[in-house]
């Protein structure tokens, strides 16, 4: 079906166990926003993918045809689930990350399956969900097996945890944070790593004090926003920020993170720390530009 251009949750989805996790995490996450869901097929075909060599319509044909076919079909269960969902279907050529960037353009919000490359092609090519979260400009929702294989069901959310550095980056992955959990009803907890600069040394007296307080005055205005909203604050000192969100993600629900952040403070979100909980979080992961 046609859609609006207004805003939109976007699924990435290809028919594949993952990728129908993805779509019903998706359409979920929509409802709640008050927004459509747009299910993407993006049909990578190999020759035009790594060549220039284009592939004349009769070859690709009963690929697109397959793709509406199963694009309708989960759409359909979709809409079953939530009868007041709008959802439209696209399907286009090429590789999914660079499709994204001219359909998701309205996207309020990206959600991708686990990536299913073999380790070869991973390492030569980079993740879909990689290239997607280092080029989209909207928030990207990855899912990651542990945590939802199998789930058929719509997603259930008790405990969000966001990253936390004092940085313009970080402060909207915990806007991102605050309102998701407020949306679902679920519990956040906000880490900080306090770290000092050598990530083995001792930290100078009232560092961690320090750290503290800029955890607690980066999420006060966010309390306010959101009153209902649970909140534990965390500071660790013991690990660097990568191992100290993939800690605390482990009985998590969904893992949020900026990228890029860079606090005043030694404590701080770089790229690789989103880089890391993509490939390695146990629960799903947002990335927040």
């Amino acid at each position: 079906m046609r859609g609006s251009r207004s805003a939109e949750v976007v699924a990435g989805f290809d028919g594949s166990a993952g990728s129908q996790r993805a779509a019903r995490w998706a359409a979920l996450e929509a409802v709640t926003r008050k927004q459509s869901l747009l299910l993407l097929h993006a049909i990578a075909v190999p020759l035009e993918q790594f060549t220039r060599i284009r592939l004349p319509s009769e070859v690709v044909g009963p690929q697109h045809n397959a793709a509406e076919q199963a694009l309708e079909d989960m759409a359909a269960e979709c809409r079953s689930r939530f009868p007041e969902l709008g959802v439209r279907t696209v399907v286009r050529i090429g590789v999914l990350a660079t499709v994204l960037r001219d359909v998701a353009a309205h996207a309020s919000v990206i959600v991708l399956g686990p990536p299913e490359l073999s380790r070869t092609r991973r390492v030569l090519l980079g993740s879909t969900a990689a290239e997607v979260v280092r080029t989209a400009s909207q928030p990207v929702v990855v899912l990651r097996d542990e945590r939802t294989s199998g789930q058929s069901e719509a997603p259930v959310f008790e405990r969000i945890v966001v990253g936390v550095d004092g940085s313009e980056f970080s402060a909207r992955a915990t806007g991102f944070a605050y309102d998701f959990a407020d949306r679902h009803g679920a519990e956040l907890t906000a880490v900080l790593a306090c770290t000092s600069p050598d990530l083995g040394g001792e930290l100078e007296p009232g560092v961690v004090d320090a750290c503290r307080r800029e955890l607690s005055e980066t999420l006060a205005g966010w309390r306010e926003h959101y009153p209902d909203v649970q909140v534990k604050e965390q500071v660790t000192t013991s690990e660097r920020p990568a191992e100290a969100l993939l800690s605390a993600a482990v009985d998590a629900d969904l893992l949020v993170v900026g990228t890029r952040g860079r606090g005043a403070i030694r404590s701080t979100l770089f790229g690789s720390v989103s880089h890391t909980a993509v490939h390695y979080a146990p629960c799903p992961v947002a990335v927040v530009r």
